[in-house]
């Protein structure tokens, strides 16, 4: 059975809206285009919600007079939160695939604690192409070294996460979801306590979501979905950046496998 809410998240250009839409393959699960606004509330620590806690906790206020602490109050938002989300779910556990909540992740177990959230970590190379050829707005759709850089920073964020709460975060590797897609599913399932795991496995089987290489995998309402195509080949840019960006990746590309 669902037990709760799950949060995909990971590197832009991941893989993360094909996992989220995988596991919402599950008839215990939704859901829908990206919130956000998750990072922007949270993106300063959840030590930036406190001052309004400290300033409202005053003696003889309401919550010292019902002695809510800290943990409590953030607890109290996400079930906000989580009412909203379930009002337009139909009560089904949701799901958020917002990439950037790999970065806010700690306030986001502190906020939902029955959550779990997936950190999808996929190659270096593979992502700063993707990034590169996106069409999207972003720094890193632009500049290599932006995208390298923003590679850097998730994959870090993501793999402090996992080590600090292995109980509550996975990860995942891109590559895996498709070759692998039976057994990633059955990881997928035991930490969410799923009974039938086939309609994710099936979906990561056979579906791309939001790929740079198949405009065709994007929404219909999608800007993106007519964007022009690349004029490089993937095999082109791995040969002429590959090396580059393995280098400037370090250390977290040789702990991931990818050297």
């Amino acid at each position: 059975m669902p037990t709760g809410p799950v949060f995909v998240a990971g590197c832009p250009r991941s893989g993360t809206s094909a996992l989220s839409w995988a596991i919402a393959a599950h008839p215990g699960y939704w859901t829908s285009a990206e919130t956000h606004f998750f990072y922007y509330l949270l993106r300063n620590g959840a030590e930036a919600i406190r001052p309004a806690y400290m300033l409202s906790n005053g003696p003889g206020q309401w919550l010292d007079k019902h002695e809510v602490e800290f943990a409590q109050f953030l607890a109290s938002l996400g079930i906000g939160f989580d009412q909203m989300m379930r009002r337009h779910s139909g009560g089904l556990d949701w799901i958020d695939g917002s990439p950037e909540n790999a970065l806010v992740g700690e306030c986001l177990l502190r906020m939902f604690p029955t959550a779990n959230i997936f950190i999808v970590v996929r190659d270096p190379r593979s992502v700063c192409l993707s990034m590169m050829t996106s069409g999207f707005a972003a720094p890193w759709a632009k500049d290599l070294d932006a995208a390298i850089r923003e590679w850097r920073h998730y994959a870090r964020a993501g793999r402090e996460l996992a080590a600090a709460h292995p109980d509550r975060v996975l990860e995942i590797r891109q590559e895996r979801m498709r070759r692998d897609s039976d057994q990633v599913a059955l990881e997928i399932s035991a930490r969410l306590d799923l009974a039938a795991p086939s309609a994710v496995a099936k979906f990561l089987g056979k579906n791309t979501v939001n790929s740079s290489f198949d405009r065709n995998s994007y929404a219909q309402e999608s800007p993106f979905r007519d964007a022009a195509a690349t004029a490089i080949s993937r095999e082109e840019s791995l040969m002429e950046h590959g090396d580059y960006i393995l280098d400037e990746a370090g250390n977290l590309a040789t702990q991931y496998g990818y050297c």
